[in-house]
């Protein structure tokens, strides 16, 4: 079985004939499908494999003076995930693709103009309408992986949680509530001996603490280190145990919500053979579409972004089977079926 290594690591000329295989094997979505909308940095759509799940019409940003275009990067990334999962597997297969949803962008992050912390909710909020104006009446799985290490008090609202509250909740509208998905946040694993305690004490980021967003954590499955430089390093978290980089509520009071509600698949760390150096290795990466598709077709992603990218992909495909669900009825079905592993 390929890892993510054998693809990032081959010249364009040959990522674009596996990219073309891909594209030839898939059945675009059809333009009622449901979407996931990221609110996130903007995506590329000039990409061969986002563009035909993503209109010009869908993208959108908070500001006109940003541009569509990703230039962090990070959307393009999330993109590639929350329309095929690990593109890993997509490409290495041989069988048909049948897409049954498609992407929507709607940019609230952008590198060049940070955004003032009193206006994460509101501008939250503005990326949630840009969308939803444009046409009203779709099926959306909102999906943000973008947080901040501020504004953090052990699961206590802050007025972004607040705004991402409401926006689920949705009280005033009688069509219901809104389906977001948020990733936790990441920590920053720094020496191999302070896994997994530092996990178990860097508490999920703003605005993940959310009471009625889904909030993603990230474990890993991937173990196996292809990269031959690195043949004696081991892989940091075992198979089936916590992701090196996720955050969790453990240290938060009772009297707030358990985050996150599941974990997907963000990736591993590879540990040195003297057990003192940390090597985040293309192997142990999930892999997805590039933000610059002339340089190169793919790219390695992961972490909590990933899997929550991974999470409202599922969503989306719930819902695309159910169009008649109720959003909460599917954010209950996602976390109500979720298995977990020993570890």
């Amino acid at each position: 079985k390929e890892s993510a290594e054998f693809f990032v690591t081959m010249p364009r000329p040959e990522q674009g004939d596996w990219g073309e295989d891909l594209a030839r094997r898939t059945t675009a979505p059809s333009d009622h499908a449901p979407r996931v909308c990221l609110l996130d940095t903007g995506v590329n759509r000039g990409h061969m494999l986002l563009a035909p799940a993503l209109a010009v019409s869908d993208l959108h940003t908070y500001s006109s003076a940003w541009g569509t275009h990703d230039d962090y990067p990070h959307g393009t990334g999330m993109a590639g995930l929350a329309l095929y999962g690990d593109l890993t597997d997509a490409l290495a297969g041989r069988g048909p693709v049948v897409l049954a949803h498609r992407l929507e962008s709607s940019k609230i992050l952008s590198r060049r103009v940070p955004n003032p912390p009193d206006l994460y909710g509101t501008i939250t909020e503005a990326g949630v309408a840009r969308p939803e104006i444009n046409v009203p009446s779709r099926r959306r799985v909102f999906c943000m992986a973008v947080t901040s290490r501020d504004g953090r008090d052990h699961g206590q609202p802050s007025s972004w949680s607040a705004a991402v509250d409401q926006l689920c909740a949705n009280v005033e509208d009688p069509a219901g509530g809104r389906l977001m998905v948020l990733s936790a946040g990441n920590g920053d694993p720094q020496t191999p001996s302070a896994y997994p305690a530092d996990n178990l004490t860097d508490e999920v980021h703003d605005p993940a603490q959310a009471w009625n967003a889904l909030t993603v954590g990230a474990f890993t499955e991937k173990s196996r280190i292809t990269e031959p430089a690195y043949a004696r390093w081991r892989p940091l978290a075992p198979p089936g145990d916590l992701c090196p980089s996720s955050t969790t509520s453990l240290t938060w009071e009772s009297k707030w919500p358990y985050k996150p509600e599941l974990v997907l698949e963000g990736g591993n760390l590879a540990v040195d053979p003297n057990g003192t150096r940390l090597a985040a290795l293309d192997s142990l990466r999930l892999l997805t579409t590039h933000h610059q598709p002339l340089q190169a077709l793919l790219d390695t992603f992961g972490d909590t972004s990933g899997a929550a990218a991974l999470l409202a992909r599922a969503a989306a495909q719930v819902w695309a089977q159910c169009p008649d669900l109720w959003p909460e009825i599917v954010r209950a079905l996602l976390v109500h079926s979720a298995d977990w592993t020993q570890a």
